[in-house]
């Protein structure tokens, strides 16, 4: 079940123009592509908003022991523009930890918003030698570490074409990324195991 759109860059709800789902509008950001989100995760939702998607939907694979999905977000529609997958499960040093996993065109602002960096893209943020990296669909994908605030950690990089963007909480969860992370994008298979966890409170971003 979708609800409101929301500011990739904020999470505010936005004005919406009747019979337009590709621009809205936010009191704080001016014209942004409206974010959508589901109240509930579940395979069918995930099936049908890659089904069109023009970016890939990220999920680690194999899945970190005891992590599930815990929601799915999408900017514009048909044919999605941005997507989130969030993730939750034990930290790496103890505790709980939650994730995000976003890949975007340009432009739109979403993995910042997740950050809490201003502007829409990582600009020269992304330089010099990376910090970690991923496997995005069997090719490497370097990452590099961008300021935040203390309870998060963010990093950046590129694969197939767009951002990609990879935010924890707490920071050290990013300790994840020392275990050989591998990505699968979702779109060419959503595996019937893929497991599924409660819904999160991590997924609109600015928070």
């Amino acid at each position: 079940m979708s609800v409101s759109p929301v500011c990739p860059r904020c999470g505010e709800v936005l004005q919406v123009r009747p019979g337009s789902t590709g621009e809205g509008w936010c009191h704080l950001h001016a014209a942004v592509t409206p974010l959508h989100h589901t109240a509930v995760i579940a395979h069918d939702e995930i099936r049908a908003v890659c089904a069109d998607a023009r970016v890939p939907a990220w999920v680690p694979d194999p899945m970190p022991g005891g992590w599930a999905v815990t929601g799915l977000a999408w900017g514009g529609e048909p044919g999605a523009r941005a997507i989130v997958v969030a993730c939750a499960g034990p930290a790496p040093l103890g505790g709980a930890a939650e994730m995000v996993l976003v890949a975007e065109e340009p432009g739109t602002g979403l993995g910042c918003g997740y950050a809490g960096l201003p502007g829409v893209d990582p600009g020269d943020l992304v330089s010099g030698p990376s910090h970690a990296e991923v496997q995005a669909a069997g090719q490497r994908a370097p990452l590099w570490m961008v300021p935040t605030v203390d309870d998060r950690a963010a990093y950046v990089g590129e694969a197939q074409g767009v951002w990609l963007w990879l935010v924890t909480w707490p920071a050290s969860a990013a300790w994840l990324l020392a275990e050989d992370l591998d990505l699968v994008d979702l779109r060419d298979r959503v595996y019937p195991d893929l497991p599924l966890g409660p819904p999160t409170e991590r997924l609109l971003p600015g928070r």
